[in-house]
């Protein structure tokens, strides 16, 4: 599934991956490739990304914003 990662002003991430947790306000949710569409708010923690290509995810972290699924395709929107 493709993630995008963004504050106002540029790009944390953009590319593929395998799951990603999810700090959303309704507690900790895990994304997996076609998963249903959400909208949630986040709440302050880490993001993880587990890529295809690496053992070890990405982690951001987060104050707040908001995520998105839709058509295999996760965008969070950071504060």
């Amino acid at each position: 599934m493709k993630v995008k990662v963004l504050e106002l002003e540029k790009k944390l991430y953009d590319g593929e991956a395998l799951k990603v947790l999810v700090p959303a306000v309704e507690g900790e949710m895990c994304l997996l490739p076609n998963h249903i569409s959400i909208v949630t708010s986040l709440s302050a923690g880490r993001i993880c990304i587990f890529r295809p290509d690496s053992d070890r995810p990405i982690s951001i972290d987060v104050s707040g914003g908001i995520c998105s699924f839709a058509n295999n395709q996760a965008v969070f929107i950071l504060e």
